[in-house]
């Protein structure tokens, strides 16, 4: 849980490995320009080698062959990459962008199955909502530049398809933005509070207890959302 941008980065159909390692490298080259003017803290080397096969993984839902109302998560690793990650800001999620390319069939539940993820492409999200626990000013220079590097996607021939839930993208909206960051505080605040109280110890761990204003937070996600509030609840019986 938590406020994320979600985007899918596909380049044109004819694209070959020696194209897409070139526009990853100049995606690359555009996301040290923005490390220069101070909006991301790093920018780190292109990878290709099978370790970094996992930051593009796929994942399709699939029914159960064996149970016909049973759906199972199936992952789909990528059979090339070209990825590099930005560090965007203190506890701002890494940003991890490129290209991939898929195989076009997989046995999933004993079946063989297309895959549908043609050519050179790249979905994944970034959750940029913790970096608030250093103040808006701080969040709103992480989530813009993860905004801003994606779209510059589309200057190298991409197509980029971005979906913001803090709802910045696309108007560029701050006021919008600022809102939905509040909104989306309170109720982790209130749940993680919630669940803290119902297990009386601390073996429940969120980011959210550690910002500056989590009380508030968790009184307010209480109040607007209806988030069960455990220690309202009657002690039980017997």
């Amino acid at each position: 849980m938590g406020l994320s941008i979600h985007f899918t980065l596909v380049a044109p159909p004819e694209t070959d490995a020696v194209q897409a390692g070139e526009i990853v490298r100049r995606f690359r080259r555009q996301a040290l320009g923005f490390k220069q003017r101070g909006r991301v803290e790093a920018v780190f080397p292109l990878r290709d080698d099978p370790k970094t096969l996992r930051w593009g993984r796929e994942w399709r839902s699939r029914r159960d062959p064996h149970h016909s109302t049973r759906e199972f998560e199936a992952e789909i690793l990528p059979l090339a990459v070209f990825l590099f990650a930005v560090r965007v800001g203190a506890d701002c999620e890494p940003l991890w962008v490129g290209l991939c390319r898929y195989p076009l069939s997989v046995v999933l539940g004993g079946r063989l199955q297309r895959t549908r993820l043609n050519g050179w492409r790249l979905t994944g999200f970034c959750k940029t909502q913790y970096a608030s626990l250093h103040g808006w000013d701080h969040f709103q220079r992480c989530h813009t530049a993860v905004i801003d590097l994606l779209a510059g996607a589309r200057r190298l021939g991409l197509s980029a398809e971005i979906n913001d839930e803090g709802e910045y993208w696309p108007g560029r909206d701050l006021k919008a933005l600022r809102q939905n960051l509040d909104e989306m505080n309170g109720v982790v605040a209130a749940a993680a509070g919630a669940l803290k109280d119902a297990a009386g110890d601390d073996s429940i761990q969120s980011p959210m207890f550690a910002h500056p204003h989590f009380e508030r937070l968790e009184a307010e996600g209480v109040r607007r959302f209806g988030v069960v509030d455990f220690r309202r609840l009657p002690a039980p019986r017997g």
